[in-house]
């Protein structure tokens, strides 16, 4: 059985708890660019490796300053 670790891409739920945000905030974050989503019929889902680049650039900020 595929656990959340090995998948390759997230339900909303999945990635909320993946990223620890609310499901407001991963809304805003998929409206605003910041995170790429696609949907499989009516089910939206990220993969991770948007999910990992996200979190890439958001510490590269922290990092810098920003």
């Amino acid at each position: 059985m595929w656990t959340t670790n090995e998948k390759a891409a997230f339900s909303l739920d999945a990635s909320c708890a993946y990223l620890d945000v609310s499901k407001p905030t991963l809304y805003r974050l998929m409206d605003s660019g910041e995170i790429r989503n696609f949907h499989i019929g009516r089910r939206r889902m990220i993969l991770r490796e948007h999910l990992d680049r996200f979190l890439q650039d958001r510490l590269a900020e922290s990092d810098s300053g920003e």
